[in-house]
C-alpha cells in the first residue's frame, strides 16, 4: 500500500474528526478506496471506536456511482420522494461520518433527467441535515475515473491529491485566519472580473476557515451572504460538475438577493432544475475564497477546485447555520470563478487583485 494512504488516514482520524473511544464511526466509500477505508477503520478501531463501512457513497455527495445511476433509471417518479428511515437512523446513531470519494466514473449520471435528481435531493434533506450535524469529513481517494476527468495519468493524479492533502494544516490555518478577520469586519463585498460586477453584504455574518476538518483537502475561507443583498451579474469561467453532470459558462443575474436570470453554455437544463428546486435555491448560500496554493490546476472536482488559490466561489441554496446564514434549501451548489484580471473589494478597499492578496 502507498505509505501516503496511512498518512491520509491519520489526518482524517486525528485532525478532521478527532475520533475517540466509544465513537460510532460511519465510513462511506464508492467502487474503489478500500485501502483508505481499511486504514481509517484500523486507526479508529485502535482508539476504541466502533466502525461501520457502507458502500455506495453518501446521500449529500455530488459524485454518484453506477449504483445511483441504476436507481434513477429504474425508480418510478412516484417513489423518488420516499424517505429512507433506516438510513436516517443509521446516521443519527453515528458520531462521526467520513466519506471517501472513490468512484470509477465521475459522469455516471450523464443523460439522467435533472428533475429526478432535484426531487430526490429535496426528499433527502432531513437525512442530509442529520449527517451535517455530526463530526463529518469528505475526502478524495485517487482513482482512474477522477484522474481521467482531471486529464491526468493515475500516478500524476495521486501526486496531485496527496500534495493537496498532506500539508501542514496548522500553518495554513494561521494564514487563513488573517483573511477571516478581514471578512468578519467587512460589510460590502464587491466582485469585479470577466463579465462580472456583483455586490453583496456579509455584515454581521460569521466567517469560517475550512482547514481540512470538514473537507480534506481544505483551504478556503467562507461565509453566508445577507439573503437580500446580492445585486449584479457574475460569470463562472470554470466548469462545475454536479451529480455527475457538467455545467459550463454559467452566468447568474441577481436582484435583491434573488436569481432573476441565468444561462449556461452547456448544461443549462441542470442549472435550471437546481435553481428551481425550492425557494431557497434561488438565493446565494455561500461566498468562499480559495487559499490552497498546493492545488495548482482545475480538475472538475469541487472538493479541490473551490480551494484553488486565486479563485472565489458562490453557492446557490442552503446557507451554513454556523455562519449565521438563514437561507434554507435542499440544494447547495458551488460555482467557481478565477480572479485573474479581477478584483475583490471589501468596503471600498481592494483586498485581492489578479488573484493575489
Amino acid at each position: 500500500m502507498d505509505p501516503r494512504v496511512a498518512e491520509h488516514a491519520k489526518i482524517l482520524v486525528n485532525w478532521c474528526t478527532k475520533v475517540k473511544k466509544g465513537d460510532n464511526v460511519l465510513i462511506y466509500l464508492n467502487e474503489q478506496g478500500i485501502d483508505l477505508a481499511t486504514e481509517v477503520h484500523r486507526q479508529a478501531s485502535v482508539l476504541g471506536a466502533n466502525v461501520l463501512v457502507c458502500y455506495g457513497g453518501h446521500p449529500w455527495d455530488a459524485v454518484p456511482t453506477e449504483l445511483v445511476r441504476g436507481y434513477y433509471q429504474s425508480t418510478p417518479d412516484e417513489y423518488l420522494e420516499n424517505f429512507p428511515r433506516h438510513h436516517y437512523e443509521l446516521v443519527k446513531a453515528s458520531d462521526v461520518v467520513i466519506h471517501i470519494r472513490s468512484g470509477q466514473n465521475t459522469l455516471s449520471l450523464t443523460g439522467i433527467d435533472p428533475k429526478k435528481i432535484s426531487t430526490r435531493t429535496k426528499a433527502l434533506k432531513q437525512l442530509i441535515d442529520e449527517g451535517m450535524s455530526k463530526r463529518w469529513c469528505i475526502t478524495q481517494y485517487p482513482t482512474t475515473g477522477f484522474a481521467q476527468t482531471a486529464e491526468m495519468s493515475l500516478r500524476e493524479y495521486e501526486d496531485f491529491v496527496y500534495s493537496a492533502v498532506l500539508v501542514d494544516w496548522e500553518k495554513l490555518t494561521e494564514t487563513m485566519v488573517k483573511l477571516q478577520d478581514s471578512m468578519n469586519e467587512a460589510d460590502e463585498v464587491h466582485i469585479i472580473g470577466n463579465k462580472t460586477d456583483l455586490t453583496l453584504s456579509i455584515k454581521g455574518r460569521k466567517t469560517i476557515i475550512e482547514n481540512g476538518q470538514k473537507n480534506l483537502p481544505g483551504g478556503e475561507v467562507f461565509t453566508a451572504p445577507i439573503d437580500d443583498s446580492a445585486n449584479g451579474e457574475i460569470f463562472f469561467d470554470l466548469p462545475s460538475v454536479r451529480f455527475g453532470r457538467e455545467a459550463v459558462g454559467v452566468r447568474l443575474k441577481l436582484k435583491d438577493g434573488e436569481i432573476v436570470d441565468y444561462s449556461a453554455e452547456k448544461g443549462e437544463d441542470l442549472v435550471k432544475a437546481l435553481i428551481n428546486t425550492d425557494e431557497g435555491s434561488k438565493r446565494l448560500g455561500e461566498l468562499g475564497i480559495g487559499m490552497n496554493r498546493q492545488i495548482t490546476r482545475f480538475t472538475r472536482n469541487i472538493l479541490f477546485d473551490e480551494k484553488i488559490g486565486g479563485t472565489i466561489h458562490l453557492a446557490i441554496g442552503n446557507a451554513f447555520k454556523e455562519c449565521g446564514g438563514i437561507n434554507e434549501s435542499s440544494v447547495h451548489w458551488d460555482m467557481i470563478k478565477s480572479m485573474k484580471g479581477g478584483k475583490l473589494i471589501f468596503d471600498g478597499e481592494v483586498i485581492q487583485e489578479n488573484g493575489t492578496f
